[in-house]
């Protein structure tokens, strides 16, 4: 994720709808269906490179805004004391800051060892580097560094770059989420994607024997890197070469990502780009959208930040409002992030590159903006649709329609009888309250029954249920117990309830049985509390918070 020449790579014919199951293989990574992919890979995820003041400016600015970062991108060679040595460069200062906030850091790696190391003439001397073809180490001088590539045919070698791998493991401990992976070894571009595979492997079979919740980003599109077929077997995220920072290079990006969803759960585009060019202010704020509607959120850019002073201040607005927007939403991604590793369902559904939109899994229907514009043509898919910006409006489908898209109000929308499980920290988005921390906001949009499939960290699988029935509900939750709290909010409740009730778990509206709920003042009161509902007549919104959990669901 470096300093790359541009190249085009044409994209050609049609992938299958699911990834195929890999062969058996005796060093392969373990089964999708045994990895449990983990929460914080989702992001947001901001990433720097540079000198130790740029990443604590960095966290800094994070703070300051009020960013909900889950990973920090330790981006290029900077972060390490000499290029390919591993050791962390920068103070416990950096570490101490993370732990706090709990964000995890990425480190971006590849297994070349610069000239200028001490740890290279070990190497060389123990024949631990690829050689040519009249037996001298292979030398490299490009953007990785200039250096020379560890042997992965050669199992001393293997362990020295492991010991490697170790000292930077004991050196920045639990912050270890997982590395960041790049294209290698450009002497024969056409020769060595075997090398670039090995590599890869050698990576995730590391991280998954040491982080117990440790990923690997991989890439695609680069020089030497995995195949298809070795996505298709091992990866469960990747992203898809460093881009122009304009509407064309966002397009790309779409384009690949919309492409590459059909070989594993988590592809992505970083949306600022990685180019020295930077985006303008209405770019950027586009783009920010389009990350926020990809399973993982990446701010990564090569020149200026969201927070320079030559930005429209409406930008970090921009920023603030979707990052939060995404890292709220990561019950409902890794939902589906956990379905697609156990049964290769892609995330995103009926991609359409051409109209760059598509359904992120099948509660939400995005139109991505990629020109400038103040309005965009919108082909909405068959059912009923809420828009996001403005729930009165419900919308039939197929229809193609025009909408307008002020900067910072991209087009969202929410499926009829949605339910959609959230991580709600504060008022920001408006989906709840600074109250509602410490417990699963589910965001229902009724229907008459609805459901659900949740995967709860602790508990598993269980499947979130409502029913409608005239001016009754039924709240449940079915096939285990969630493992905590859950503040139900019901849109589009014209009136007031006569009575909210519980029984076991369920949650009553208008019903004949279970014990009273007290009704509360407040949104916020409702969060605060061990059990209440409040009724919001503006919003015509039902907010009910339940703390006694159980599977029993009485009928309506």
């Amino acid at each position: 994720m470096k300093r790359l020449i541009p190249f085009t790579i044409l994209l050609i014919g049609i992938l299958a709808l699911t990834w195929s199951a890999a062969p058996n293989e005796s060093d392969a990574a373990p089964e999708w269906q045994s990895y449990a992919p983990p929460l914080w890979i989702l992001g947001p995820i901001q990433g720097a490179d540079g000198t130790e003041k740029n990443v604590l400016t960095n966290l800094d600015k994070m703070e300051e805004y009020g960013i909900p970062i889950t990973a920090f991108h330790f981006d290029s060679p900077d972060w390490q004391t000499c290029t390919g040595n591993l050791q962390f460069r920068y103070s416990d200062t950096v570490l101490d800051r993370m732990r706090a906030k709990n964000i995890r850091g990425l480190f971006w790696v590849v297994p070349l060892i610069g000239l200028e190391c001490p740890e290279y003439q070990v190497a060389l001397a123990n024949n631990y580097f690829v050689k040519d073809e009249k037996g001298q180490a292979v030398v490299t001088n490009n953007f990785v560094g200039h250096g020379s590539w560890i042997d992965f045919e050669n199992p001393d070698a293997v362990a020295y770059w492991h010991s490697l791998l170790d000292n930077l493991r004991a050196r920045v401990g639990d912050v270890l989420g997982g590395f960041y992976t790049d294209s290698v070894r450009p002497d024969k571009r056409d020769q060595v994607i075997a090398y670039g595979e090995a590599y890869a492997l050698d990576l995730l079979n590391y991280t998954r024997a040491h982080v117990s919740d440790g990923d690997v980003v991989f890439k695609r599109y680069g020089v030497n890197t995995p195949g298809d077929a070795w996505l298709r077997q091992y990866a469960h995220v990747a992203y898809v070469n460093d881009l122009a920072t304009d509407f064309s290079g966002m397009k790309t990006g779409i384009e690949r990502v919309f492409a590459t969803s059909l070989l594993m759960p988590m592809p992505y585009n970083e949306f600022s780009g990685f180019h020295k060019t930077a985006p303008d202010s209405e770019t950027y704020i586009r783009r920010m959208h389009w990350g926020a509607f990809q399973p993982l959120m990446e701010n990564v850019p090569l020149t200026k930040q969201p927070w320079s002073p030559s930005y429209s201040p409406q930008v970090m607005r921009a920023y603030r409002y979707y990052a939060t927007l995404h890292a709220e939403l990561a019950p409902y991604l890794h939902s589906y992030d956990q379905a697609a590793s156990e049964t290769k369902t892609p995330i995103f559904r009926s991609t359409n590159s051409s109209s760059y939109q598509a359904q992120l899994g099948n509660e939400f229907f995005v139109k991505y903006v990629t020109e400038y514009a103040d309005s965009v043509p919108i082909k909405l898919p068959p059912g009923k649709w809420i828009n996001y910006w403005d729930e009165s409006q419900v919308i039939k489908g197929p229809r193609i329609l025009s909408l307008s898209v002020p900067w910072g109000r991209e087009p969202i929308f929410i499926a009829r009888g949605a339910i959609i499980p959230m991580y709600v920290k504060s008022a920001l988005t408006k989906h709840g309250t600074n109250q509602s921390a410490g417990a699963l906001t589910v965001n229902v949009y009724p229907t008459k029954h609805s459901t659900f499939r949740y995967h709860d960290i602790t508990n598993g699988w269980l499947t979130l249920d409502v029913t409608k029935k005239n001016k009754r509900f039924a709240l449940c939750t079915l096939d285990a117990v969630p493992s905590e709290p859950i503040i139900w909010r019901l849109g589009s409740v014209k009136k007031k309830p006569t009575s909210v009730t519980a029984e076991n778990g369920a949650v009553g509206v208008n019903t004949a049985w279970g014990s009273a709920l007290p009704e509360l003042s407040s949104d916020a009161a409702v969060g605060g509390s061990t059990g209440g509902w409040y009724y919001d007549a503006n919003a015509k919104r039902l907010i009910v918070k339940i703390s006694t959990l159980g599977t029993n669901c009485p009928a309506p």
